[in-house]
């Protein structure tokens, strides 16, 4: 830790000590974050983006400290959510993918760190990808799944396999929902709050009076068909995957306009920005708070042929931005940071930044080091994209190597100067780094193996509960005949009833508990 770090530390002490008096108790701290989805940081206002989309994030900016280049470790929620929450990168804590891959006991987060120095942690996410499904939520003591329908704005928008939807969130809800956990928390304890909208991710549904800062009026989709009768439309995410696929064309009004779509949906989700940050205020609790705001990756907009995320390593669907707001005097204001920094740094830094014990091997790096100008010798990132044969890569502060598969097992490799090349349109000709390239190419080997063994194990769980479902009924069965002779059923066969209600909900630990076995089918 830095001299001058010090020095501004006691000189919020003197501060303190003069308006509050140094016999008081200083009040609890407060560190929220928040993430925007899919957010890419070539759309925020302060960051050069020429729409006026982020107004509140912008003027957090000025209160804190922007990051300029920060990239999330991989272009899908599920891995990069993870290496927010633990500090390490996708391959070390291995929740790559959503149909089974869990955290524990592979990684400690964030809120299970704060809560064993006893924190309340709140937490809660709109994209079921960030959430139960993936083990990231240990340590929260509450923690709430938005997406399964919390709100009477929700719109119902994607089928599940147990007959429900899952829910776009409207990004207003949010802030009543932090109300709600202001109004909770013991005002005695420092609290965590993360906070995981959906916006800007699609589908694009914005208020019209939003989408008309930005759109065309004029407007009309070049395309329809009986799938799609009205064409491109705002909430609709069909036809923008057809045409990733090449099934529909596109013109560039149709572009334009989903990039309309995709700016007011940030809009909507800076105004709930705007809204927390009021709150806070209102509650009197602005002043010691720590505020992050950030994003899991980037969504393109036909830079490299696709819109979206997922299968890409440009920057794209990588650069996020990262903006750290602290409580007093901590940090300086509207500095903006050079240099390699990821979201996968918050956990480190706010160890640094709150005083606590530093987690040991943690891949993250404290962003103190980039704030006074030392940042992290020659410091580069392992990247991967989402899929059954995920592309490798590997980037550094002026440039970046890809590895993905060609036609059959061939390799494709490609390599950027991002000095001279930072919109990535010409690849380096000649030849790269051979020890380079192959450690990229063992990687994705591996990493192939690696899904391909997660897939087996996940059609093993599904098989295992279609059984366990199958014995729990003749278990009941059973039991039922047993009391129609007046037979005693044995002890703990009550409970069955109540984990047969829960259906094709309950999972293979709540049905190996039902049946008596206990224990963790992971193990």
């Amino acid at each position: 830790m830095g001299t001058d770090y010090l020095l501004r530390a006691l000189l919020a002490g003197i501060v303190l000590c003069g308006t509050s008096g140094c016999g008081s108790e200083p009040s609890p701290r407060t560190v929220v974050i928040v993430v925007f989805d899919a957010l890419h940081a070539g759309h925020v206002h302060h960051l050069g983006y020429e729409r006026e989309t982020t107004p509140h994030l912008d003027r957090l900016a000025e209160e804190g400290v922007t990051f300029l280049r920060a990239l999330a470790p991989t272009p899908y929620t599920v891995a990069s959510t993870a290496s927010l929450m633990t500090g390490l990168v996708p391959q070390r804590h291995r929740v790559l993918r959503s149909f089974g891959s869990h955290l524990k006991p592979l990684g400690v987060t964030i809120a299970e760190t704060l809560h064993d120095q006893g924190w309340q942690c709140f937490g809660g996410t709109a994209n079921a990808n960030a959430g139960k499904l993936t083990g990231i939520t240990g340590g929260f003591d509450q923690w709430v799944e938005a997406y399964e329908g919390k709100g009477s704005g929700d719109v119902p928008f994607l089928p599940r396999g147990d007959g429900t939807f899952v829910h776009m969130v409207a990004p207003d809800w949010w802030v009543g929902h932090l109300g709600e956990i202001l109004e909770q928390r013991d005002p005695k304890r420092d609290a965590f709050i993360y906070l995981h909208m959906l916006q800007p991710h699609s589908p694009y549904a914005p208020p019209q009076r939003l989408l008309s800062q930005f759109a065309d009026p004029d407007y009309i989709s070049s395309w329809s068909d009986e799938e799609e009768p009205t064409g491109f439309r705002a909430g609709s995410t069909s036809p923008l995957v057809r045409a990733n696929k090449g099934q529909i064309p596109m013109t560039e009004a149709d572009r334009e306009y989903t990039r309309a779509l995709y700016d007011a949906s940030l809009l909507w989700a800076d105004e709930a920005l705007g809204g927390m940050v009021s709150l806070l205020r209102e509650r009197g609790q602005w002043d010691s708070t720590w505020m992050v705001v950030t994003s899991d990756h980037g969504e393109a907009f036909w830079q490299h042929g696709l819109w979206g995320h997922n299968d890409q390593l440009y920057d794209e669907m990588l650069h996020v931005p990262l903006v750290v707001r602290a409580a007093g005097d901590a940090l300086p204001k509207g500095a903006r940071v050079p240099g390699l920094v990821s979201p996968m740094d918050i956990f480190p830094s706010l160890m640094q930044w709150l005083n606590l014990p530093l987690v040991p091997g943690l891949d993250g790096q404290p962003l103190d080091q980039a704030i006074h100008g030392a940042g992290v010798p020659n410091r580069s990132m392992v990247l991967q994209t989402n899929g059954n044969r995920p592309e490798v890569g590997r980037t550094a502060e002026g440039s970046k190597l890809i590895v993905g598969r060609a036609e059959g097992d061939g390799v494709r490799v490609e390599r950027y100067d991002l000095a001279q090349d930072p919109m990535e349109t010409a690849p380096l000709a000649g030849e790269p780094d051979q020890q380079a390239v192959s450690s990229l190419v063992a990687l994705m080997g591996s990493l192939e193996g690696y899904i391909a063994s997660e897939f087996q194990r996940a059609e093993h769980l599904r098989t295992l509960r279609e059984h366990l479902k199958l014995q729990l009924a003749a278990e009941l069965a059973l039991d039922q005949a047993m009391g129609v002779l007046g037979l005693s059923i044995p002890t703990g066969h009550a409970q069955r009833e109540l984990r047969a209600g829960a259906g094709d909900q309950a999972d293979v630990s709540a049905l190996l508990d039902a049946l008596g076995y206990g224990g963790d089918t992971e193990k």
